[in-house]
């Protein structure tokens, strides 16, 4: 019986060579997936691959354990963090049992393991994205754990869409404003689009705690602000014709807040941050550290959800973004 077909049949006995090789793939595509953008065609390849090698990996651990005289349910002992290492360890060397036979399993377990599979296999359409700035506060803000989804279509105006930067490939997550043959232009902190200025409503200051993100920078605030203090920014409501209501944010003149008239080509969109003031964002070239006009190519896929926030941030679980 073959490595792969073995992995389907769990009353057999799988050795120590075949145990190791199922876990060698998991471990191998676990490095792959950091290693590509999630909801690029390579990641779409690996998320498919992994569900396969997890489906392997769970086969031949069910064998082993029957080879090495060991009940099934040491099998969940797997899934637990550092205890599944330990027991990898023990199964990669212990030998197999002199009078270990094929035999009966658990159908629910199998079950499980086949669920585990499905949702492995379903990051084709979806991934997770951790907020390291807040370039999108308040809609994202820093330490959010948001969920995309796969892009099918061209974006519409006012979605959040993740896309590769142009030069760095880096994963961005910012507001489509414009659309090919759209004018945009920034005059006095406002949005102008097509001649018409994009009309904001003002709403409470907003604040968010003056402390380093994940990635070491901190908030930008209305007035110099001690750390661990309340950063003070102004709100207003804005709303894109035809499209959602959002807030954004502003802590006085900036150089950006005046922009030449941009017209989008074809092929291309034109992303603000709603931290107006604290997003490097196509009012900004690639050249200055910016991401200019995005290509549509470059675009993975819209956010659609927050799960929870990883820094305990009251009101972020399970919210949808406008």
């Amino acid at each position: 019986m073959s490595f792969l077909t073995a992995a389907l049949d769990w009353r057999g006995l799988t050795g120590r060579a075949g145990f190791v090789l199922a876990a060698a793939l998991v471990v191998g595509l676990m490095v792959a997936q950091a290693q590509v953008p999630p909801l690029s065609p390579a990641g779409a390849g690996v998320a498919l691959a992994a569900a396969a090698a997890t489906l392997l990996f769970w086969g031949h651990a069910r064998r082993r354990l029957r080879a090495m005289g060991w009940s099934g349910w040491w099998m969940w002992g797997l899934a637990v963090p550092l205890v599944s290492l330990a027991l990898v360890a023990i199964m990669a060397v212990r030998r197999n049992r002199p009078d270990a036979v094929p035999g009966p399993f658990s159908q629910a377990g199998r079950a499980l393991v086949w669920v585990m599979v499905a949702l492995i296999a379903s990051r084709v359409a979806w991934a997770p994205y951790i907020i390291p700035t807040g370039s999108m506060s308040p809609t994202l803000q820093p330490g959010d754990y948001a969920l995309a989804t796969r892009s099918l279509t061209a974006p519409e105006r006012g979605a959040v869409v993740v896309f590769r930067h142009p030069v760095s490939g880096q994963d961005f997550l910012k507001r489509v404003i414009g659309l090919p043959g759209d004018r945009v232009q920034m005059r006095d902190g406002q949005v102008i689009l097509n001649g018409t200025p994009v009309p904001q409503a003002p709403a409470p200051d907003w604040s968010e705690p003056n402390r380093p993100t994940a990635i070491g920078t901190r908030p930008r605030c209305l007035t110099p602000t001690a750390p661990g203090a309340p950063c003070i920014k102004q709100a207003a409501r804005e709303t894109l014709p035809g499209g959602p209501t959002y807030t954004v944010l502003n802590i006085g003149t900036q150089r950006t807040d005046d922009t030449v008239e941009v017209r989008i080509p074809e092929g291309h969109l034109f992303v603000l941050g709603d931290n107006r003031d604290n997003s490097l964002d196509s009012r900004i070239t690639q050249g200055l550290g910016g991401v200019g006009l995005v290509p549509l190519a470059h675009v993975a896929g819209r956010v659609r959800l927050v799960l929870y926030s990883q820094e305990g941030r009251e009101g972020r679980l399970l919210r949808t973004v406008e």
